[in-house]
């Protein structure tokens, strides 16, 4: 019996590594412009970089984008008060290394609401061509929505948004909401109307259900799930959710890879090589990472760039390693009591 559920595992993930290369979202390289402890040491210069490759870029569904196979999260450093010069330096870096893809919400700050936003917006200032930028709003009626849309635009010092997304969809009562007559999707299709978006997104990290509910009903562009390499044990949005938004080419982007760090501990993954490699080799368009510091940053560009696609059963040998403790790595979908 054991045998037989691992061959069928090892047949699903060989579909989905076989959707990879059939559906164009294989890894190709195009030219761009040009774990350590948390502190508030600030490097001056950057570090040499010897590497002239770059990195991979895959195509981002339907959206004719194309986007660097790892991307900047708007958490971590970017999300803590009094840290300004040091999340603008790891933005520049991170631009400056070929990353094309910032995500953020209006409501990440550790102490308050939009810190990670503004301290973008200070960049997007002077290099706002040069990313493809994304945000959220966790609110679900047109007002709301509205407030947060406009507040995102000032913290972000832009006039255009490329990705809206419709943050933390966590049950069914959220996609009733949304599809209410005085419910967020009535805003998100106004900004993008009026061409202060492009494009309309969803998100969610508890459950595949609803999200899954809100992209049979209506044409989302993009999805952001959490998908790491204990996922299966639980609530699964490799099995639940992702079949479906490759069927409907939707640009997919990966979260929570290494958990916020806890996927190296208990003897499991150790090493981020193994977290990113895991997700990338499933059938995303990128996967977006908060960091604490530019030594994690260069380390995962370093990763993205000598990416090579993992085999069914090298993929099954990283999910057998995080099974001990998967219930940790999955505190966010309610299985520990860790918070968010």
């Amino acid at each position: 019996m054991k045998e037989n559920k691992e061959e069928n595992r090892r047949r699903f993930l060989q579909k989905l590594i076989a959707g990879t290369s059939l559906m164009g979202m294989a890894p190709y390289l195009m030219s761009l412009q040009g774990c350590s402890k948390d502190d508030d040491t600030l490097e001056e210069d950057p570090p040499k970089d010897d590497d002239t490759s770059e990195i991979p870029r895959r195509t981002f569904g339907n959206t004719g984008e194309s986007l660097s196979i790892y991307s900047l999260g708007g958490q971590g450093t970017l999300e803590v008060d009094g840290r300004q010069d040091k999340a603008t330096w790891i933005i520049n870096r991170a631009i400056d290394r070929g990353i094309n893809y910032i995500d953020t919400s209006a409501y990440y700050g550790i102490s308050a609401r939009g810190i990670s936003e503004r301290y973008i917006g200070e960049v997007m200032k002077t290099r706002r061509d040069e990313v493809f930028l994304a945000t959220k709003t966790l609110s679900r009626t047109y007002d709301g929505a509205m407030s947060d849309l406009d507040k995102s635009l000032k913290n972000l010092q832009t006039d255009k948004i490329d990705l809206w997304q419709m943050h933390s969809i966590r049950a069914n009562e959220d996609v009733d909401e949304i599809f209410s007559d005085t419910g967020c999707l009535k805003a998100f299709e106004e900004a993008r109307d009026q061409g202060i978006v492009r494009f309309l997104g969803i998100t969610g990290h508890e459950s595949p259900v609803p999200l899954k509910a809100l992209i049979d009903r209506y044409p989302f562009d993009t999805v952001l799930m959490a998908l790491n390499a204990a996922d299966k044990y639980y609530r699964s949005f490799i099995e639940g959710l992702l079949p479906t938004a490759v069927e409907k080419n939707m640009g997919i982007i990966g979260m929570k890879i290494p958990a916020r760090g806890r996927i190296f501990d208990n003897n499991g993954i150790l090493t981020m090589k193994e977290a990113m490699s895991y997700t990338l080799s499933l059938p995303v368009s990128t996967i977006i990472i908060g960091i604490r510091e530019v030594a994690e940053l260069e380390k995962n560009i370093q990763i993205a760039k000598e990416f090579a696609q993992l085999s069914a059963d090298e993929m099954l040998a990283i999910e057998q390693k995080a099974e001990p403790y998967y219930k940790e790595l999955m505190f966010f979908k309610g299985l520990s009591n860790w918070p968010y």
